[in-house]
């Protein structure tokens, strides 16, 4: 990034601007056949809009608006693809080019529907039940209480490690109410939504091997703890999103067992058989029998049928689903129909709850997927938290040595995010850490002050931020730095002693996610670089005059700085200012007027 320390304006007035909020996208939601106002905030006073129009480029005159130009069209498809001519070039969806860019780089904008408001940039917690905390009075399953993958399952102290060898075996004797429990401390962070694992009925702690999509497993406390759990939720204004295993059941599902049973039997089409018996299956666990949504019954049973679990939940009052390995969900044990069967799920959880959030575990590239007008997201592993984490923990996700600059970080932030449909890149899924992926602070080498730096990143940046369970008081894992593994040590239990945790961290993240919800432009607002000096990862957020910059600065910098204040401190600062760590900064545009507690946390 260039170097800002030499007096040099760090903003340009005249760059060019056009992101998903109403000064640029009116109405923000169109429908298919809608019209629909496009704006681009530039000194320049007059250009054109381009739009792809069937395959072919019809061009709109921009008449000249206060603060720039704008021209209306009609939502003819979903995506509507458009760039900008100006006088200064072409603006896409990745910044001012010279010459025309391909339509990749074209901006996308979806037709309704599209994201619920409740969900752009809400704050998520995200919980695996076994592990977070004991509510009952009942006492947990003892060892051998029954099998798993042909073993017994093993009891488990509270805060003992958890051991690579038993995996989904161990069982802690987490459940929901617990997390009602824990209700109020969430509260008190900020948390807008929580984000559970999976809670149906299965055999392992994880329960990503279902055997009963319509029952709460008894070990979590059943539908008694589940429905006081969710008026805990609502109560408080927060919402619940499900953890939605559509992809393959567990190998004791009774539709599997009969297919297994029974070649002859109607069940049998509903999972891919081979010779010998062999079958379709997650990766290579033969527990997780892979669903083949050729089977109209398949579809029937878990997707669109009156009691399929997609719709029972959200009658039930779900806020959403957050889809396990979406990008596999497909037809003849492989991933063909994707696109059309992550529709179904939307369309069928929006019949039930208009108001429903689904997002995938798009674990790679997202962009084919979400500009197919599928889902409102997904987790933003590739295009944020890998990158990020790398550059902060100087080794990638594959446990290799990097030595990825803060330029190249942002490059590589920026090309995701430009290249998501508008209405997307609000409602990602960012984050650090999951029940996947090794702990943040692990990554980190036990550094807690990188970690507040992390989160200083993911509470500022453009998304549905999700904190891990524990992380916001330094939670690390059991393993050694030197041994590079998540799952199962990423899915330690949280420690309710008080004395272990980071109060300093937990008050950094409450007051991050405080700022966050008070902030239109940290909440819902575009996204531009900033030049920074080098080593800093800086960026700008702008939502209607309100205007927020970042910077990440991992050691000592020195930034020149216009009149603004310091979100942090409270302190007045113009001029040279000395960073270490996060610094978020108001440099407020004339005319802005602050939003009211309603606005801002909306």
């Amino acid at each position: 990034m260039t170097d800002s320390a030499g007096g040099a304006p760090l903003v340009r007035a005249d760059v060019p601007y056009h992101d998903w909020e109403p000064e640029c996208v009116a109405p923000l939601r169109p429908a298919l056949g809608d019209e629909v106002t496009l704006s681009v905030r530039t000194a320049a006073r007059s250009g054109w809009l381009i739009v792809e129009h069937h395959g072919e480029l019809t061009r709109h005159r921009l008449e000249p608006v206060e603060g720039g130009l704008s021209a209306r069209v009609a939502m003819h498809a979903s995506p509507l693809r458009y760039v900008f001519r100006l006088p200064g070039g072409y603006l896409g969806s990745h910044g001012l080019e010279p010459l025309e860019p391909r339509y990749d780089r074209f901006f996308h904008l979806l037709a309704q529907p599209t994201s619920p408001d409740w969900a752009v940039g809400a704050v998520v917690y995200q919980i695996f039940p076994d592990r977070f905390r004991r509510g009952s009075s009942e006492p947990p399953p003892e060892s051998g209480a029954w099998d798993f993958d042909g073993r017994p399952i093993v009891a488990k102290t509270w805060g003992e490690p958890p051991e690579p060898r038993q995996g989904g075996r161990e069982i802690y004797g987490g459940d929901l109410w617990g997390v009602v429990d824990a209700l109020d401390e969430l509260q008190d962070l900020g948390v807008e939504a929580l984000y559970l694992t999976p809670i149906f009925r299965a055999d392992s702690s994880h329960r990503y091997d279902t055997v009963d999509y319509l029952q709460v497993d008894p070990h979590l406390g059943g539908d008694e703890a589940f429905e006081a759990l969710l008026a805990g939720l609502h109560q408080r204004g927060m919402r619940l999103i499900l953890d939605g295993v559509f992809n393959h059941t567990g190998h004791r599902h009774p539709d599997f067992l009969a297919a297994l049973a029974d070649p002859e039997a109607p069940q049998r089409e509903m999972f891919t058989f081979g010779p010998g018996g062999r079958y379709a299956m997650f990766g290579t666990a033969s527990t997780l029998p892979k669903i083949d949504y050729g089977s109209p019954l398949a579809r029937e049973r878990f997707l669109e049928g009156d009691q399929a679990p997609v719709r029972v939940w959200m009658r039930r009052g779900v806020d959403g689903w957050r889809l396990d390995v979406a990008h596999q969900i497909g037809e003849g044990g492989t991933a063909r129909g994707n696109d059309a069967l992550l529709r179904t799920i939307h369309r069928v959880s929006r019949d039930e709850n208009p108001e429903a959030y689904v997002f995938g575990e798009l674990s790679f590239d997202t962009v084919p997927t979400l500009r197919a007008h599928t889902l409102d997201g997904s987790m933003h592993y590739a295009g944020f938290a890998h990158p990020l984490m790398a550059w902060l923990a100087g080794r990638d996700v594959h446990d290799v040595a990097t030595t990825a600059s803060a330029e190249a970080t942002w490059r590589t932030l920026w090309d995701h995010y430009a290249a998501l449909p508008l209405n997307v890149r609000h409602s990602m899924l960012t984050l650090l850490s999951s029940h996947d992926q090794p702990r943040a602070l692990w990554r980190l080498r036990g550094d807690v002050e990188r970690l507040k730096l992390a989160y200083g990143v993911l509470l500022t940046f453009p998304g549905v931020p999700s904190i891990y369970y524990g992380d916001e008081i330094a939670l690390d894992q059991a393993n050694g730095y030197d041994c590079f593994r998540g799952d199962p040590l990423c899915r330690g239990t949280f420690p309710w002693d008080e004395a272990a945790w980071d109060h300093a961290m937990r008050d950094h993240v409450r007051t991050l996610v405080r700022l966050r919800r008070s902030r239109p432009a940290l909440r819902r607002g575009g996204l531009t670089p900033l030049p920074a000096p080098e080593g800093v990862l800086a960026y700008r957020r702008r939502y209607q005059g309100d205007e927020v910059w970042v910077f990440a600065a991992p050691e000592t910098t020195y930034l020149e700085l216009p009149a603004c204040t310091d979100l942090l401190s409270g302190r007045a600062i113009e001029g040279g200012h000395e960073l270490t760590g996060l610094g978020v900064f108001d440099v407020r545009t004339p005319g802005y007027t602050e939003p009211t507690p309603e606005e801002g946390s909306s």
